[in-house]
């Protein structure tokens, strides 16, 4: 009994010396505060109110958006076009969406030299891609649930879950359509998306949450997703 005690003691120190250390690594709000006071945006409030509207989101990558905002700070683009990219990601927090993949993106655009309005086109496409594939699983009876909540049906995702399956969804739609596809090719799209999550099925992926969205959309659903996006 004693050694059960002692156990369950060193599980609850252990927990809370995690919590404490995830808490300690996120970056401080102040540290957004201090980065944009650099540029006089017209939206600065705005972008602070949804970066903090992010922090209560689970696993908010408040280190890679913060060094994206100061990437921004420090780039010799027009003002306007640095606001346009992160009124973007703002609007993205603001719909409670995953950030990651925009993050992604944009990183890769100023790694390889593209002017700003021209990555924020293609990460406005993707927000808008996030928003559809994200109504369409809700719509099929897929939907979110915060992580540790209970699972009342198997379509009640937690969080993390649904996120890698939005994600990876408006992903698939996406690279379809940079690659020059096009939008009515619902059967391509599907099967894109299909490759897509069955290669991460295991990885990332729970076969159970793969099954079900294979099982509830339809071509015709990602013709309508991809359209959205390019409208």
């Amino acid at each position: 009994m004693m050694r059960h005690e002692i156990r369950s003691t060193l599980a609850a120190v252990l927990a809370v010396l995690v919590l404490g250390a995830a808490v300690l690594a996120a970056v401080p709000f102040q540290a957004f505060e201090e980065a944009l006071c650099c540029i006089p945006f017209e939206e600065t409030e705005r972008i602070l109110a949804a970066i903090e509207l992010g922090y209560g989101q689970e696993n908010f990558p408040s280190e890679d958006t913060l060094r994206l905002v100061e990437r921004l700070v420090e780039h010799p683009s027009p003002t306007p076009e640095k606001q346009g990219i992160l009124l973007t990601l703002a609007t993205a927090l603001e719909e409670g969406l995953p950030i990651d993949d925009l993050l992604n993106k944009a990183f890769e655009g100023l790694a390889r030299g593209v002017p700003l309005n021209q990555i924020d086109g293609g990460l406005y496409q993707r927000l808008i891609l996030l928003i559809q594939v994200r109504d369409l699983l809700y719509a099929n009876g897929i939907f979110s649930v915060p992580a540790g909540s209970p699972q009342s049906v198997p379509s009640a995702l937690p969080t993390p879950r649904f996120n890698e399956l939005l994600t990876n969804i408006a992903d698939a739609v996406g690279d379809h359509l940079e690659g020059g596809g096009s939008p009515f090719d619902g059967h391509i799209l599907f099967q894109h998306v299909e490759e897509r999550l069955m290669a991460l099925q295991g990885v990332t992926l729970l076969q159970a949450d793969v099954a079900l969205v294979l099982e509830r959309i339809e071509p015709a659903d990602l013709t309508h997703v991809a359209l959205a996006a390019v409208s």
